[in-house]
């Protein structure tokens, strides 16, 4: 496979894909149906490339279950190529998601009566391919999200986006922050340099976790002392990366994620970890940024980018970023934090809880009977 079917090699569909373009006429199509993995997904990029160079689809039917195969694992892509089709051809795709062949057959036929994105029938091009990066064949986009690809900005070059430590041995270099004595701790150092110079042992660590948008997950301490000169020692286990963005305000997101996608903004004072992704700037890019990744808008997006459950930096860097986010308010992002904060704060797991909300109305109904 690695040899003769280097562009599809991730999959066995793939060499036949590319064996029955070879085998086919100049001027002749050919039919197939095969897992829908290679749509989107990054690894499948050459394959795309190789089966739309100088090709274009003819017809697409995309079917989103296999009840009728249940021994297959996914979805099935049963597509028509033409061979010397035209890239700027508009092609019928066809969406089917219900399970059950009777379903199935009479949404086709809607589909095809109707010919309406609401019916699951979609017109797309190769050209409208070639607009999104990597080039996945998302032909259920709109022409306004498509440009948007081609006239926004990549987040990459608006923020600097880094992937964090890696210690090598987290229950070694890791506690929860109240497992250590909290005068060995520093929560607010605005630099290595600082934390350095605090004599502090342990600093808070951005290690990802749960699904939470705007502000939370903020639980694990790190061994830094000394400025990690004991992680630094446990080289070639423990990968530093991007010390230079260490302590600095960050925006946030986890790398794997069983649903969407959620951004946090974080202070100061915070190492982050390999799983722990982060965007760096200045404050009120930060804020417009986090604004913009928990919207629907990049919700939808990152359906494309990222198709998997792993939101990785290089697929986050690809959101378009429009000139219109400086128009984005900073109190915005400021009030949603700010109530995101309180509901962390509630639980006795955060450093800044105070007291139960229950206890506190306790206190304050005794107080209005006296």
């Amino acid at each position: 496979m690695k040899d003769e079917y280097s562009d599809a090699k991730q999959d066995l569909y793939g060499a036949f894909v590319v064996r029955g373009i070879g085998l086919a006429n100049r001027r002749g199509l050919l039919a197939i149906v095969i897992g829908d993995t290679w749509m989107s997904i990054k690894s499948f990029e050459a394959m795309r490339l190789r089966l739309l160079n100088g090709h274009a689809f003819d017809s697409f039917v995309h079917m989103r279950d296999v009840s009728n195969h249940p021994d297959i694992f996914g979805a099935n892509a049963a597509f028509v190529l033409s061979m010397a089709g035209q890239r700027s051809r508009r092609a019928p795709f066809i969406r089917l998601e219900p399970l059950g062949q009777e379903r199935k057959d009479q949404d086709l036929r809607a589909a095809l009566k109707e010919r309406a994105p609401g019916a699951g029938f979609h017109l797309a091009s190769d050209e409208d391919f070639a607009m999104i990066p990597g080039t996945p064949v998302v032909y259920w986009l709109s022409e306004k999200m498509r440009a948007a690809f081609t006239s926004g900005t990549r987040l990459g070059s608006v923020a600097a986006l880094a992937v964090g430590l890696q210690t090598g041995e987290n229950g070694r270099y890791l506690r929860q922050w109240w497992e250590v004595s909290a005068t060995r701790t520093a929560f607010a150092c605005t630099s290595r340099e600082e934390a350095a110079a605090s004599g502090a042992r342990w600093f808070p660590y951005n290690k990802g976790g749960e699904f939470r948008k705007w502000y939370g997950n903020q639980e694990h301490v790190v061994n830094w002392e000394h400025d990690g000169a004991e992680i630094v020692a446990f080289k070639p286990r423990a990968v530093i990366r991007n010390p230079g963005t260490y302590f600095s305000p960050s925006v946030s997101w986890s790398d794997i994620s069983s649903g969407e996608a959620a951004f946090r903004r974080y202070p100061e004072g915070f190492i982050h970890d390999s799983t722990g992704h982060s965007g760096f700037g200045n404050p009120t890019t930060l804020d417009q940024i986090t604004l913009l990744l928990n919207s629907k808008f990049v919700m939808e997006v990152m359906k494309v980018v990222a198709p998997t459950l792993h939101f990785h930096i290089g697929y986050v860097g690809l959101v378009p970023v429009a000139t219109g986010i400086e128009e984005l308010r900073p109190e915005t992002v400021e009030r949603l934090v700010n109530t995101a904060r309180k509901d962390w704060d509630v639980a006795e797991s955060s450093w800044s809880f105070e007291q139960n909300p229950l206890v506190a109305l306790r206190s304050s109904s005794r107080g209005n009977l006296d």
